[in-house]
């Protein structure tokens, strides 16, 4: 029988008896342009943004964490955003760990860095298929790719239409527009406030 891959979770759990934990209410920061992260991160309950924030600018989404995601990596490594946020979008638990105890686990332990480095490999290559992909994209195109990507098990778009604008980068208005697009094609179907595939 294969043995379950162990997760950051598990990993510090395991490996760093003196991280601490963190439990952040619905729509309060975890980090802000004003305090980047400190800490370490993993996500052990909830769902949280990435958003980009600059001067006279809408806020965009760039990233949606899950449980096991983890954020800070690139400020214990010395580099430090200013421009980002991350909102709890629902109730969340993390654990978090300081800048040493993240460099012991790293040189230490390899499950650890080996998961660092494979998120973040997959991170480059998604930056780079989005900017590939927002080349020859319409807006509709990229509003159900984005749809796809943020599914539950029973093919329901699982945010509202405010977090789905934002994540686009639209207005209400024209995301309203490229909805009624896709459902004229009859891709999704739009029900109250949920989205879902027509399948």
């Amino acid at each position: 029988m294969k043995q379950r891959e162990l997760t950051l979770s598990d990993l510090i759990l395991r490996y760093c008896p003196d991280y601490t934990e963190l439990s952040v209410k619905q729509g309060e920061a975890i980090t802000t342009t004003i305090h980047p992260a400190q800490y370490f991160y993993v996500l052990k309950k909830g769902v949280a943004k990435l958003i980009y924030e600059e001067a006279n600018t809408k806020a965009i989404i760039l990233d949606i964490f899950h449980a096991n995601d983890f954020f800070g990596e690139m400020e214990m490594l010395g580099l430090s955003y200013y421009d980002r946020s991350i909102i709890a979008l629902t109730d969340c638990e993390l654990y978090k760990i300081t800048k040493e105890q993240f460099m012991d686990l790293y040189e230490d332990c390899s499950a650890f860095s080996l998961h660092i480095l494979r998120a973040l490999c997959e991170r480059l290559l998604q930056s780079g298929d989005s900017k590939i992909n927002a080349e020859f994209m319409f807006l509709r195109e990229k509003v159900f790719r984005l749809i796809q990507d943020n599914l539950d098990e029973k093919g329901h778009f699982l945010y509202s239409k405010n977090v789905l604008a934002e994540m686009a980068g639209v207005s209400i208005r024209s995301l309203n527009r490229s909805l009624a697009e896709l459902q004229s094609k009859k891709l999704i179907v739009v029900s109250g406030g949920s989205i879902r595939l027509d399948m």
